[in-house]
């Protein structure tokens, strides 16, 4: 089960998670790219330094998804969706959505409480 993220809350989830993390985007051939970058919250959007194909991927807006991972074993990972576009060398995430998700099972097929 997966809880709803809101942009009121993220500061206190920021603080929670770390201000690193895994951007995904997607290249112009449908490949993604995946980089681990530190980020900032700016009260409007996210905003990130990542590398120059990143930031190619992001000439026109694009879906954008930033994987925070647990912040310690068995806890939930944070997961926010957006729109993103780059400016110059800086990549702005102006999100549409965030979850906090479950942890997976220790095994495939292994239960799991949420």
């Amino acid at each position: 089960m997966s809880h709803p993220v809101n942009t009121e809350e993220l500061p206190e989830r920021l603080a929670e998670y770390g201000n690193a993390a895994f951007v995904v985007t997607m290249g112009a051939a449908g490949a993604p790219k995946v980089v681990h970058v530190p980020v900032v919250w700016d009260g409007e959007a996210i905003r990130c330094t990542p590398g120059g194909g990143t930031l190619a991927n992001l000439a026109t807006s694009s879906p954008v998804t930033l994987v925070f991972p647990a912040p310690e074993p068995g806890a939930f990972s944070m997961l926010l969706d957006g729109d993103g576009l780059a400016d110059g060398e800086v990549a702005v995430v102006t999100l549409t959505g965030g979850v906090l998700h479950r942890p997976a099972p220790d095994q495939p097929g292994d239960e799991i409480n949420c």
